[in-house]
C-alpha cells in the first residue's frame, strides 16, 4: 500500500482479527512531542521521531520486571491508554525528601499516589516495623519498586507465593515465610494507604504498563481450555474482550483525546510542574481499496505515552478496516490534511507524483 504521509510521523501497516474470525487491516501512526518550555506554547513534534515499538520493552529480565513500553501494535483500544515513565523530582532539587506526592492530570482526568524513600523491614519481636525514609532528590518508580512482589523471605523456587495485583514488586511477604527483616518496602503508596504490614493487601502504585498476564488485565484474554483447543484454535475465544489490549491499568484509562485537551505534572521533571496543551489530536485519514475509498474520517489518538525524564510525548492513533480477500487489496492511503495538488489528481482521477520527494528536499508537513 502507498502512503502519502503530511505529517512525517512514524506509520506501519499491519493486521488483526476479532473475535468473530474476521481479519484486518490496521494502520498505526506515531508522533513525538517536546514539552514546550512555556504553558501558553502548543508542543513541536520532535525533528527525530521516536520509532514504533514493535515488541514489548522491560526494566529487566522480561516477566520478571516491569514493562517499560509495550508493542504500539495493539489491534484495538476500546479507551484511550495514559502511560508515563518517570521519577519523583523534589521540588526545586536541592532540598531532599523522605515522601513527596506525584501526580499527573489529563483533561478531567488525575492521578496522584506519594513517592517514599528507601526504607526496609525490621523486627523486633514479634513486631514488623519499617526504617525511616531514606531522603530523596530523586526517585525512579516503575511497578518494580510499588507494593507486590515474591516473598522474597523465602528461598527462591516455584512454590514461593507472589503478590497477584503486581508479580515484579517488593515489600510483599507470607506469614508462614521467614523473617521479613531486611527486605526493602515499596517506594510508592497509595494517598492515605501507608504500607505497615509486609502481609497486607495494598494497591500497587505506578504511572507505566499493566503486564499482560497481570490480573486485572489477565481475565479479559479470554478462555483457553480443551474446548477452544478442540473447536475454536487458532481463533480468539468468543469471551475474549477488547479491553484486554489496554496496556494501562483501569484507572489510567480514559475517554479519547480531544484536540488541546491540557495535561499537567506534579513533581516529574525538575521543574517541579510542567503545563501544557496537547496539539490538535485530529488526524485526517483516507484508504484505498482498489479505487474505492473504504475509510475516511478524522481519528483520535487512543495512547498517550509520557516519558517524563525526557521531556517528551507521544500520541499514537491506528484505524482497522475489514478485509475482504488479501491484505494486498489495499492500494494506497492518505495520513495527514491532503493538499490542494493531491486533491485536484484525485478529482481529475490523476496519478500524484511528490515533485519534492524527487528532487530530494523536503516535503512541508
Amino acid at each position: 500500500m502507498q502512503v502519502l504521509d503530511q505529517t512525517r510521523f512514524p506509520h506501519q501497516m499491519g493486521m488483526g482479527m476479532d473475535v468473530a474470525g474476521r481479519s484486518f487491516m490496521t494502520l498505526t501512526i506515531k508522533a513525538s512531542y517536546a514539552f514546550p518550555d512555556h504553558e501558553s506554547d502548543l508542543p513541536q513534534p520532535l525533528a527525530e521521531q521516536r520509532p514504533l515499538v514493535m515488541a514489548d520493552e522491560y526494566t529487566g529480565t522480561p516477566g520478571f520486571s516491569a514493562p517499560l513500553w509495550e508493542s504500539d501494535f495493539a489491534f484495538r483500544k476500546p479507551f484511550c491508554d495514559v502511560v508515563v515513565n518517570a521519577a519523583a523530582h523534589a521540588p526545586g532539587g536541592r532540598r531532599p525528601v523522605e515522601r513527596l506526592r506525584v501526580g499527573i492530570a489529563v483533561g478531567n482526568w488525575s492521578k496522584q499516589f506519594d513517592v517514599v524513600g528507601q526504607r526496609e523491614w525490621r523486627t523486633l519481636g514479634p513486631a514488623i516495623t519499617a526504617t525511616r525514609p531514606y531522603p530523596f532528590t530523586r526517585m525512579p518508580f516503575s511497578y518494580d519498586t510499588a507494593f507486590g512482589g515474591p516473598d522474597r523471605s523465602r528461598p527462591p523456587g516455584p512454590d514461593v507465593p507472589v503478590y497477584a495485583a503486581n508479580p515484579v514488586g517488593v515489600g510483599f511477604a507470607t506469614a508462614r515465610g521467614g523473617t521479613p527483616a531486611g527486605l526493602v518496602l515499596p517506594n510508592t503508596e497509595a494517598v492515605g494507604e501507608e504500607v505497615k504490614s509486609p502481609y497486607g493487601t495494598y494497591r500497587p502504585m505506578a504511572l507505566g504498563p499493566y503486564g499482560r498476564g497481570w490480573p486485572l488485565r489477565l481475565p479479559f484474554g479470554g478462555t483457553y481450555d480443551q474446548k477452544w483447543v478442540d473447536e475454536i484454535a487458532p481463533f480468539l475465544p468468543p469471551d475474549f474482550d477488547e479491553r484486554y489490549y489496554q496496556m494501562a491499568p483501569p484507572d489510567q484509562q480514559i475517554a479519547r483525546l480531544a484536540p488541546f485537551t491540557p495535561v499537567v505534572l506534579v513533581h516529574l521533571t525538575p521543574r517541579g510542574r510542567e503545563a501544557f496543551r496537547l496539539p490538535d489530536t485530529r488526524l485526517p485519514i483516507r484508504i484505498w481499496r482498489g479505487s474505492d475509498v473504504c475509510h475516511e474520517g478524522q481519528s483520535l489518538p487512543d495512547t498517550l505515552l509520557i516519558d517524563a525524564e525526557a521531556r517528551i510525548f507521544m500520541l499514537v492513533w491506528r484505524v482497522s478496516v475489514p478485509i475482504r480477500r488479501t491484505i494486498a487489496e489495499f492500494s494506497r492511503a492518505w495520513v495527514g490534511p491532503p493538499t490542494e495538488a493531491m486533491l485536484r489528481a484525485e478529482r481529475e482521477g490523476r496519478g500524484y507524483l511528490r515533485i519534492p520527494a524527487v528532487l530530494g528536499e523536503e516535503t512541508p508537513p
